[in-house]
Parts: C-alpha cells; structure tokens; sequence
C-alpha cells in the first residue's frame, strides 16, 4: 500500500513537471511594441531634437528596424511622411533627406530603447503634430506600431527670413524710400508755387505803377515866382 502511493505521488509529480515545460516551451510567447513621445519639443535655429522610445516585449530582441516620421494626427498616408530609415544593431546611425515638397534632413542614432531623431531644415509654418512609426522587421513576427505624436514648435530664429518675409521686408523698403522722396517732390512743389505768386505779385504791382502819369505841376498866375530877386 505504502508503495502503491508513493508510485502515485510520483506520477503526479512527472505530471506536474510536464505541464510546467509545455507552458514555457510548447505555448508561443507574446510580442509586443510600444511607442512613446515627448509631449513638445522647441527648436532652435530651425533644427529639433526628438526621442522616439519603444519597448518591445517578445523572446528575441528586435535585429532590424523601420522608423517612420509622419506629420499631422492621423498621417500614414505617402505625402505626409516626412522621413524613414531602416536600421540594425550593427548600424544605428544612418542620415536620409526628407520627403515631400520642401526636402528637411532627418539623422538618426539607435540607442537603447529609443531612437534619436534630429530634424533640420524646418521653418515656422512647419510647427505641427509628428508621430513616430517604429516597425520591427526582423525577426518574426511583423510590428509596427504608432506614437502618441510630439508638438514640434518652430520659431522664426533672428536673421533668417522665409522668401515671404523677404518679398515684404523689399516691399517695405520701397516703400520708406519712396514716401521721403513724395515729401520732398511736395515741399519742393510748394515752394515753386509760392514763389510763382510771388513773382506774378511784384510783376503786377510794377505794371501798376507804369500806367500812373506824372502830373506837371502849372502856374495859375495866382502867384508869380519870376518876381522874386
């Protein structure tokens, strides 16, 4: 009897032993990837600093990834990529040209957990909502997963003028060339006109005076100035 059970007991114990390998061996593991960002980053002089951090939960550690800048809240689609490179660990750093209409530079560095992203080339109009889009390529299985989305604010830094603010920093220099050039085309009109009375004044006072005949003083024999010694 003693020996009967302790046979049973082992059994259960094999049994047990099994269950607990084929939960960690035979079950798949899960794999999963979380994104985060900063809530707003500043530039200066055009250029921003931004930190997309992942975290990915899964058996293997990620060998090959995708990170993918799109701008506005909901971009996926083609034009509103800003920029995308691929990299290992072997290769963390990589540097590509925007895409789009106006090309920005975009460089990388893989870092643990995150990816610094450093963008170059913005301008004012540009502040917007930017999302990162990490991708796990290699190995299996496919990931790829979006951020919360940075507010890139981009100040107009001193001295560097957009072509717009060009076109009317040239208007308004024509213009306040223009308008001390109208006053004194003014002042000089005035002048002439006053002296164009002035001169039609005296030449009327002098015709004037040359139409009075003098008048010769006559004796009316009431006195005789010959008599005088």
């Amino acid at each position: 009897m003693i020996f009967f059970g302790g046979a049973l007991l082992l059994v259960v114990m094999s049994l047990s032993l099994l269950t607990f390998l084929c939960l960690g061996l035979c079950l798949p593991v899960w794999n999963a990837l979380r994104v985060t960002q900063p809530y707003r980053v500043v530039s200066h002089r055009g250029e921003v600093e931004l930190f997309c951090s992942y975290h990915h939960t899964g058996r293997h550690e990620p060998e090959e990834l995708r990170i993918t800048l799109y701008r506005g809240m909901y971009g996926e689609q083609e034009e509103q990529k800003v920029c995308t490179s691929s990299f290992t660990h072997n290769n963390t750093a990589f540097q590509v040209e925007g895409e789009g209409e106006r090309k920005v530079r975009c460089r990388g560095q893989l870092r643990p957990g995150k990816v610094n992203l450093t963008i170059s080339g913005l301008r004012g109009n540009d502040t917007d909502l930017y999302r990162c889009a990490i991708e796990v390529l290699y190995p299996p299985p496919y990931l790829r997963t979006f951020g919360n989305g940075t507010l890139l604010y981009i100040t107009e830094e001193p001295g560097c003028f957009t072509p717009e603010a060009q076109r009317r920093d040239d208007v308004t220099g024509e213009t306040s060339v223009r308008l001390p050039l109208a006053g004194l085309a003014a002042v000089l009109i005035v002048i002439s006109a006053i002296a164009i009375l002035l001169v039609h004044q005296v030449l009327q006072r002098k015709r004037r005076f040359e139409a009075i005949v003098p008048m010769m003083s006559q004796n009316d024999g009431r006195f005789d100035y010959g008599n005088f010694q």
